[in-house]
This record gives structure tokens, sequence and C-alpha cells, in this order.
């Protein structure tokens, strides 16, 4: 087993099949990370969430990292990894995220039926906010037989 750096190709491939970003907001001396959904659309992350912690963070400070893994077919011990850094933003106008909204959409396709009434239900009550991360560097590692 060995480690290696992903080609391009490869980086773009996790991004575009994986579902689920880490993100790493920092601001007034507070550090938060949290895993939410995402998909991969015009070469940026872009997802659907309700306001709250992360959203007034990326507020005082759009400057984020990032963390995608590729393990579930594979296990702990071969997996691929990229990480980076963006800029957080929120994207307000509908005309803005429908495209990536129904991609989102098409991407949690498999979710369970409580899983969507959970997550209608907090949009409902919370609203619902539009964000997009445009990387400013991604970097890529894989480890699994040479």
């Amino acid at each position: 087993m060995g480690f290696r750096d992903l080609t391009a190709e490869e980086i773009e491939l996790v991004l575009e099949k994986e579902r689920i970003i880490r993100i790493a907001f920092s601001s007034d001396g507070e550090q938060f990370v949290v895993p939410v959904f995402y998909t991969w659309h015009d070469g940026a992350f872009c997802g659907l969430t309700t306001p709250g912690r992360k959203t007034a963070m990326a507020a005082k400070n759009p400057n984020v990292g990032f963390q995608v893994d590729s393990t579930v077919m594979t296990g702990p011990w071969e997996w691929a990894s990229v990480v980076g850094q963006g800029t957080f933003e929120h994207v307000a106008e509908a005309r803005d995220y429908g495209a990536f909204a129904a991609a989102l959409q098409l991407k949690l396709s498999d979710a369970p039926a409580w899983a969507g009434k959970m997550l209608q239900a907090r949009f409902e009550e919370l609203g619902m906010y539009a964000w997009r991360i445009r990387p400013s560097g991604v970097h890529g590692r894989a480890h699994g037989p040479e």
C-alpha cells in the first residue's frame, strides 16, 4: 500500500461522484467544521442548507477550507481525499441556484422518505440557504495498492 497524488482527472472524478463535503469555517477566533451534502456544478461545490452558525461565520469570513473523501466502496484502507480552500458565497436568486438545486436533488434521490420529510420540515421552519464554494486551490491524495 502506498500514497500518491491524484491527477487532475482523478480529483474531478472524486468531486463529481461524492456527495458529502466537510467545510471548515473560521471567524472571530472560532473554528467550525461541518459535513454537508453538495453537488459539483460548473467547477464549484454547490448546495442547499439552513441558515445558522456556518452561514453566519461565512458572512464574516468567506474563506473556507474543505475536504471530500471517497471510501464508501473500498473501506478505510483504500481511499482518495481531495482538500483545498475557496470562497463560500450565498446564492440568493432562485434563477442562479435552480440548476444546481436540481442536480443536488438527483444526487440525493436514493434518500429514504424520512430524510426527505425531515429536510423539507427544516427548510420550512428555518428557511433555505443556497451556497457555492469556488475553489482557489485543490490537492488530492490516494492510499491503496501500488
